[in-house]
Order: C-alpha cells, then structure tokens, then sequence
C-alpha cells in the first residue's frame, strides 16, 4: 500500500513510525522547513526552549509509556512538583488537593460547600450540567469553581465557559473523589490526577528530542518545505498536488481539519461546518535567566490581570536545558485565533513581577503558533463527524490533535496511531 502523510509533527511520524516493516511505500509532506509540531525546542545562548509550549511524556497506559520512552532513550524521571498561583500563594495542583494548604477559615468554606453539593447531587436536586460552567458547579460545588476553574478556564479558552460543551469533559478533568477534598479540607495531603503524578522529560534536547529520535528511526523520506496545495481523487487514487503530483491509495492528513478539506476543489459543500469550528492560539515566552527559582516544574495562573495562564521551570525537567546557576522559564499565553499576535514581553514580565518573580532575564525568545487548543464548542460533535465524512469518502483519513480536531496528549496520539495502522494493515 502507497501511503502519503501531511504532517511532522508528532501525529505524522508517529504513525509513520508504526508503519515501518509493514510493506508500505510511506512519503511525509511537511509545509514548514523544520519537523515536529508544537513538540519543537530550540536553543539561544546554551538555553533550550521548548518553544510550543511545556509538554512531558505520561501516561495511564504503561505499555504505551514504557514505547515512548524507549524511542528517547535517555530520560528523566520525576515526582510532579506543580502548584496553582491563588491569592498570593503557590497551593498544591490540583486545587481540591491544595485545600489544606489554605487557611482554616476557607478550608471550612470550601469543605461545608462541597458536601452540601454532595448531598443535593445525591438527592437529584441539581439540574443536570449541559455545558462546562454547569458541569464544574455540578462537580465541583460553588467555591471550588469560583475560586479557580472558572477564572483559569475563562483565561485558557477566552470564552463563556457556557459555550464549551461537555465532549470537552472526558478524560481531561477527573471528577474529585470525595474522600480527598475531605482530607485535603482537614489538612491531610491528597494526590490528584494520579497517572500524571510521575512523568519523564528527554534528558537532553527537550522534548523535541521525541521528534527526532521518531525522524531518525524511519526509512521513508520527509520533504520539509512541501506545502500541499490540492488534494483530488482520481481513478481510485489519491493525488496531493505540490512542487508535484504525489499518487497515494491512501493519505493520513495531521494538518488542521479545515484546512485539509479546503485542499479539495469541492470544499464549499461543508463550508458551513468549517465556520462552526473553533480554536486558540497560543504565544510561548523563553526566558533564560540568572540565579535560581523555585523548585517547581509548572504553575497554573487564573488572575486576570497576569498574561500567561501557565509558567514551567525547564531547567526542573532536565538540568541540561540551560547553562550552570542559570534557570529556564517559559511563559504560555492562549490567545483568541483573531487575536493578532503581539510582543508581550514587557506584559510577561509585568505579570511575573506580581508573582515576586523579579528575573535577572539573560535571553529571551517570542514564538507564536496559530493553532494550539481545540474549542469544544457546541456544534463541535457535528461539525466535526460531517467534515471527517467528507475526506475519508474521499481518501483522506484525518488524524491527531488537529487532523481529528480532538485534544490529544502525547500518550493518545500513540495510542490512536497504533490503533489506526493496526485497522489498515493487514
């Protein structure tokens, strides 16, 4: 089987990874001169970013774990160290296992809150939650969601949390058993979210060293800087037009689903279902600077008037990620599609500033990326089935984080990518 692949980021050499020793003819187009995605480091002056944000290998499955690591080689293992930035304080992440680190007064507002939520849950006197706003109170009660998940997700998703459905839910926000917050409440430390509780980081080359290690296992060409212009189906084949005509039977496109189906002549059928799509950018400040910083690995920021939604300490992941006595922050800050993308800087350091991080800063590099965060709005389920529709009638099976339009981590796109050469190679 001929099988062509729009994407290297981590979707598109996966999958091209788990086609190896599958008798397949594998081409890879990417549009960009570099591979790898979000999942991209660069160095300035001894400080390597990872310049698409903060992003570390786990996982619930350990097989899929145990793959992933072993494609590095090389890794760090670590016990999470990650705090939420609230009232001034760096508490314990997640925020249901930080109570206890908050004074007693509010442990008992949130405590005497939570289980009068429990109770009338139990009792079926809460209306059932139709959208994220309504899903976190159903959860999480009154003073749970006031006091973080509604500031930080309206911060993340620059949206009315009343729009974000609930497919957005899933696996990705853990319902809190109630035996922790009680304990967290009292003053007993809790874990939460467990199966990310221990992750690894590449040892060296950040986490863009999962690209390369990926790139250099392979026996099929990647053509850097081929942008794909049009895609037709002609004569039972699949025709990807570039600096020349490709012939596939089959192609995986990881490239954002509009813009795959807008590669076809007859894109205009599901128009309306593109404009129902939506989405976030992200903006990724490096700071490389003198002296030493706390000894976290990352920290979630819900306060309005600080830029960034989230700070990590890369020099925590690996220590091979700046010079010696030096520290490595970078900086993620989501921004609406239609939000021009700024010099923010001097805003950055503003914002850390609030946080009493004063920064020696030494380097410092800006990078912006279009497509970062898929928005699970409510015609998401729709838009999104009728569009997968359209190209895989027409040859083209859509794939990852932005080709199926679903919010994948790393783990889950290996998983899917083996799931899916699995089902088309015999």
């Amino acid at each position: 089987m001929d099988i062509g692949i729009i994407g290297a980021g981590l979707s598109g050499l996966s999958l091209a990874f788990m086609l190896k020793n599958k008798n397949c003819r594998v081409e890879i187009f990417e549009a960009s001169d570099k591979i790898g995605g979000l999942l991209r480091s660069e160095t300035l002056d001894g400080y390597t970013f990872d310049i698409g944000g903060s992003h570390i290998i786990f996982s619930k499955d350990q097989n899929v774990l145990r793959e992933i690591v072993n494609v590095i080689g090389a890794v760090v293992e670590h016990r999470r160290r990650t705090f939420i930035y609230y009232k001034d304080k760096f508490i314990k992440y997640p925020f249901e296992n930080g109570i206890y680190m908050l004074p007693k007064e509010e442990r008992f507002e949130i405590l005497f809150d939570f289980f009068q939520n429990v109770i009338k849950r139990e009792k079926g006197e809460l209306k059932k939650p139709s959208n994220l706003l309504e899903w976190f109170y159903y959860v999480f009660g009154k003073a749970i969601t006031e006091k973080y998940l509604k500031p930080y997700n309206e911060k993340l998703w620059k949206r009315d949390l009343k729009d974000i459905s609930l497919e957005w839910v899933g696996n990705r926000v853990p319902n809190p058993p109630v035996e922790d917050v009680l304990k967290s409440c009292v003053g007993i430390p809790t874990e939460g979210y467990t199966h990310q509780l221990r992750f690894y980081y590449p040892l060296k080359g950040g986490i863009e060293m999962l690209i390369r290690k990926l790139a250099e296992n392979l026996d099929f060409p990647i053509r850097t800087n081929e942008r794909i212009r049009r895609i037709r189906r002609e004569d039972g084949k699949v025709i990807l037009e570039g600096s020349n005509h490709f012939e596939f039977d089959l192609v995986i496109s990881t490239a954002p689903i509009d813009v795959t189906v807008k590669l076809f002549k007859d894109w205009k059928v599901v128009k309306s279902f593109v404009e129902r799509l939506d989405y976030n950018s992200l903006t990724v400040v490096g700071l490389g600077v003198r002296g030493k910083t706390p000894d976290f690995h990352w920290v979630y920021v819900p306060n309005k008037d600080i830029v960034f939604h989230r700070m990590a300490f890369l020099h925590n992941y690996s220590p091979n990620m700046c010079p010696k006595n030096r520290s490595n922050v970078i900086l993620e800050i989501s921004r609406r599609p239609d939000e021009k993308p700024k010099d923010v800087l001097d805003e950055a350091l503003d914002g850390l500033a609030r946080m009493g991080f004063n920064f020696d800063v030494e380097v410092y590099g800006i990078w912006h990326w279009d497509y970062a965060y898929i928005v699970y709005n409510h015609d998401y389920k729709m838009a999104v089935d009728r569009l997968r529709s359209f190209l895989i009638e027409r040859g083209v099976i859509p794939f990852g984080r932005f080709g199926s339009w679903e919010y994948l981590n790393i783990d889950a796109v290996w998983k899917c990518a083996k799931d899916l050469v699995e089902r088309l190679v015999i």
